[in-house]
């Protein structure tokens, strides 16, 4: 019976540890109230609710393909304004799924991770969050969320 006991508390353990690391992986919440804190207007949307201008943006900076633009329907579009300055942050489930998203596999197979790595190292890559901008505050906001 004490081995039952023991068996089950380490299991809670296991799973409260287990969510605990996957919430932290989602700075969405972070990110949102750090650009409203700046006085940005911040809503979500879905990518296809997106104005044309703004899916242009997302799909000339990341140069995505038909299956990616496909993809990119499945997450929620974090817009964030102040004036001219526009940040749109694509909230993904999880950080592997922004590196899998990122990730190009070349004819033979071989998998090239390098945009991600690159946005990563610039500041572009918050956790599961990507940032597509050209304002440099928008950056900072974003990379220190």
């Amino acid at each position: 019976m004490k081995n039952v006991i023991k068996l089950i508390a380490l299991s809670l353990v296991l799973v409260m540890t287990m969510a605990i690391f996957a919430s932290c992986g989602d700075k969405s919440g972070a990110i949102k109230t750090a650009f409203e804190n700046e006085g940005y207007t911040v809503t979500t949307s879905s990518y296809e609710d997106l104005s044309s201008t703004a899916k242009g943006i997302i799909e000339t900076i990341l140069d995505a393909d038909d299956e990616q633009i496909e993809e990119l329907n499945k997450y929620e579009i974090i817009v964030c304004n102040k004036g001219l300055s526009l940040a749109l942050v694509i909230k993904f489930p999880s950080t592997g799924d922004l590196e899998s998203f990122l990730t190009t596999e070349d004819k033979d197979g071989n998998k090239n991770t390098d945009l991600y790595e690159d946005l990563k190292e610039d500041g572009a890559v918050n956790g599961n969050c990507l940032i597509l901008t050209l304002s440099s505050s928008a950056i900072d906001i974003f990379k220190n969320a």
